[in-house]
This record gives C-alpha cells, structure tokens and sequence, in this order.
C-alpha cells in the first residue's frame, strides 16, 4: 500500500509539473509597452507539505519583471471555483477559473492565515500563487483622481463615469462599504484585488481579475478625456502577469494551528530588523510562552522559554548575530501556537 501511495503520489507531482493546474493559456499579458510580465516556474513544491510552523517557500522565478516597480503573488485554491453572483455556481462570465484566497508581497506566508470570500485553505488541499507585477504608485494616482476629482469643466465627481455603464455603476459607492475610501486604504496587492471586487458581486479568479483590469483600460480615452486619470501608453493602470504560470503547494495535515487562547496581543518591533527584535506579549491569564524562530527552510535558529507571563511583558529575541532574510516567530504554549513574520536585513 505504500509503495501505491508514493507513485500516485509521485505521478501527480509529474502531472502538476506538465501544467495540469495551469490556470489558463501559458501566454503572458500585459498593458502598456516596454513591460515583461514576471513569472514563477510553474510546477509544484515537493521538498514537504506546508502547514503549522512550515510557512511557503518564495516561489521559483523563471521570469523577472521589467518596468513594473511592484512585484507581489497572488494565491488561488485548486479546484475551488471562483462563485457567480448568486454563490450557486462557478463564475463563467469573466472566464471562470479558481478562486483567489488573497495576494502576499514575498511568497512566503502561512496557508492559514490565507482568507477570501470564506474560502480558506485546508488540510491536504493544493494551492498556488502566481507572479503580479504592477505599479502601486499609478493605482493609487488613479484611485485619487477618482475619487477626488471633478469632470472637466464641470462640478460633477469622476465616479459619475462609471454611472455612465450598466457594468460598472455604483463602483465607488461599493468601493466604500468595502473599505476604500481615498488613496491612503491602497497599499499592496491585497487592497488593489479590493478595488476590483468593487466591479462584481461575483468572486474574483486570475481570469476574471484580468478581465476586469482589461475593463478600467477600456475606459482610458474616456476617463483622461475628462481629466479623470493619466495614461500610460494609451492605459490607465500597467501590469504583467502570467495565468498559466503558476507554482503550487500542498497544505500538511496541520495546515490550521490554534492560536493561543490566552494572548491577547503580541507585538514585534523593529520589523524589520538589524539587531535584536522586541516583543512585547499580553496575556488574559498566566501562561508559560516559549518563543521559537525557524529560518526560510523551517530549521529552528533560536528557542527562549519566556515563563510565566500574566498581563503585559515585553522581552528580547537574539538576532542581531542573523543572516539576512525572512524568519518565523513562534510563540507557543506547549500545545497551541501562534506565528509571525520577521525580516533581517
């Protein structure tokens, strides 16, 4: 039975590893000239299962990115189609697809803590990010005209142009209930997918986040002719992006680790870091707290059993003496545990 168990498992490895997760076609796009899409190595992550203290592995380049200032992944969940606007079935409008659990600006986070539309990532399940390269200073400059700004040579807002459509009316009275009020809510990838959740009822997939990037630059003449947003290269926003490249993980059986009841609030500070980090614990009650960091490959560099901490602590973590690059800060109890993510530079 095991030697069975080890060739499915290696065939499908081999199946990922010919494109069977693949998105869409294998084609890069991109909006505005002078601009290469970046690209992960689509394939899959075979070293182990990620899940509990084991956090993703940045993702494999094939691909840099070329005149796109901001580089972040999007992570989507294989096999969870992405749902219309009724919830009852898979959205084929916007090209279908699965669905998009949330975006992360290095590839390295935890499965966990990956959340959209209540679709999260569980035991077992595979799930992959792709490569987005875009330009968060023109989405912000856009949003603001938007938002702020008046049609020329009249007193009404530029959101009356998306009133204009059938299609995309109402998508700044949307954007505010979802939490995009100005600029300043815009500030990674995450809250760019929020922009465009703002245009359907419908959840977002790599196809249909396509679509409707594709829909904004349609209305590019009529928006800068209005004085509503600046274009570059005939565009009003510029990104490259892969949805055939795609690298995927498998989530471990312990994917999901209970937090720790007990603490109520942690913080870590400076981060990142070129010295020792602080961190600074609260507890509702007395609990023993052990604090691990493990580096990129998961191996434990450092463990501090902290005592008894009732109320509010505040203790040093040891790494000043660091390579620089990514780590994860456990804290645990014995049973539970709990982690967050340091930078050394």
């Amino acid at each position: 039975m095991k030697k069975i168990a080890i060739y499915a498992l290696s065939c499908c490895f081999a199946l990922l590893s010919t494109g069977m997760f693949a998105q869409g076609g294998s084609t890069a796009q991109t909006a505005c000239t002078g601009k290469t899409a970046p690209e992960v190595t689509n394939g899959f992550f075979t070293d182990y299962e990620i899940g509990a203290t084991i956090w993703t592995p940045a993702p494999p380049m094939a691909i840099q990115a070329v005149g796109l200032t901001n580089v972040e992944y999007i992570v989507v969940k294989y096999g969870q189609c992405a749902l219309d606007s009724a919830g009852t079935a898979c959205d084929t409008v916007a090209g279908g697809g699965d669905v998009i659990l949330g975006a992360d600006a290095d590839g390295l986070f935890d499965p966990a803590a990956m959340s959209r539309y209540g679709v999260s990532i569980a035991a077992g399940d595979t799930f992959g990010v792709m490569a987005v390269g875009y330009n968060l200073a023109q989405v912000k400059g856009l949003l603001n005209q938007i938002l702020t700004g008046t049609i020329s040579g009249t007193t009404n807002p530029c959101c009356a142009l998306f009133d204009l459509d059938a299609a995309t009316r109402g998508f700044c009275d949307t954007l505010g209930v979802l939490g995009i009020a100005s600029q300043d809510d815009i500030n990674d990838l995450s809250d760019v997918l929020t922009v465009f959740d703002a245009f359907t009822d419908a959840q977002l997939s790599i196809n249909s986040l396509l679509s409707y990037m594709g829909l904004v630059n349609g209305y590019a003449g009529l928006i800068a002719n209005a004085g509503c947003g600046t274009l570059t290269d005939g565009a009003l926003i510029c990104y490259g992006m892969n949805p055939g490249s795609i690298y995927w993980y498998r989530a471990a059986a312990d994917v999901a680790v209970e937090q720790i009841a007990t603490v109520g609030q942690v913080a870590m500070f400076p981060n990142p870091t070129s010295g020792d980090v602080t961190l600074q614990i609260t507890t509702d009650k007395a609990t023993d707290v052990t604090v691990n960091i493990y580096n990129s490959i998961c191996v434990k560099v450092s463990t501090q059993n902290l005592g008894n901490i009732n109320g509010s602590s505040t203790f040093t973590a040891p790494t000043a003496g660091f390579a620089a690059g990514i780590y994860l800060v456990e804290l645990t109890d014995g049973r539970n545990s709990q982690t967050q993510k340091l930078i050394v530079r």
